[in-house]
Formats: C-alpha cells, structure tokens, sequence
C-alpha cells in the first residue's frame, strides 16, 4: 500500500512502505536548517576516526520519514503530540532507506492515532524505530 486509507477504513495492522535515498544534498539542507554540524555528519575523516565507515547522515533527518508518514500519507491532517526514535544504526549518504509505518492505536471517540516506524537499510538492517501520537483532524467533505 502507498498511502492509507480514509480515516474511518483505518484500522489496527494497517501498514504503508516507504523508501527514500539520502543524498549529500539532504544532509547539507538539514544542517543548515538546524546547526547540526556535528563533525560525523561533515567530514569523512572525524566519521572514520570515530569509527563510522563515512560521514553519517544526522539522525533526526532519518527520523523525519516518520513526519512523512504524518504528514503525506494520511488522509486527513495529523498533528503530532509526541515523537520517539531509537537510532540502531547509522545511515550514511547514498544509502537508501525503507520505512514500514504501521498503525498501532486508533481511537475513534478521540479522533487520536498512533503510528510505530520501522526503518532498515537496503542490507535490512534496522537503523531506526519510532513511534507518533497525534490527533486527525476530519476534513468535511
């Protein structure tokens, strides 16, 4: 599935992937947004000599595919309250990243929802868990 469905066929279960590539583009647009200029994600030298195979893209810029999630592939507006990750691994420029968003709480009553993310490398490592809470909010039609 690429999206999820209306908010009423919602259901516990429901899945969507996912994947993007991250390129040295997207590291040098989020680290000049945020000041992330930790030295890992800079220059291949300090990444190496802390152990990394090469600069390592910021964590956060991972974590943001679970924003995409929220934000892109739900029907209706999902303002989130609260995030989570877990960083297991490292992902490095040109890798390319699969996302598995699956719904995890849906409570009707609320209009609250729940989303877990799983994202692994291309080798299917795990590098990042997470997890959002928000509420939807119904567009009329």
């Amino acid at each position: 599935m690429r999206h999820f469905s209306s908010w009423k066929d919602m259901k516990v279960g429901d899945t969507v992937t996912f994947s993007r590539t991250f390129t040295e583009g997207d590291v040098a647009n989020f680290t000049g947004v945020t000041g992330d200029f930790n030295p890992i994600h800079m220059d291949p030298g300090t990444a190496r000599s802390c152990g990394f195979t090469d600069r390592v893209v910021p964590g956060l810029l991972t974590g943001s595919m679970l924003t995409h999630a929220g934000g892109t592939l739900l029907p209706e507006p999902y303002p989130a309250s609260k995030m989570f990750f877990r960083f297991l691994a490292p992902v490095y420029i040109g890798e390319t990243i699969q996302a598995r968003v699956e719904v995890t709480e849906k409570n009707p009553e609320k209009n609250r929802l729940t989303l877990h993310i799983t994202c692994t490398n291309q080798s299917g490592k795990a590098v990042l868990e997470g997890e959002v809470s928000g509420k939807i909010i119904p567009v009329s039609e």
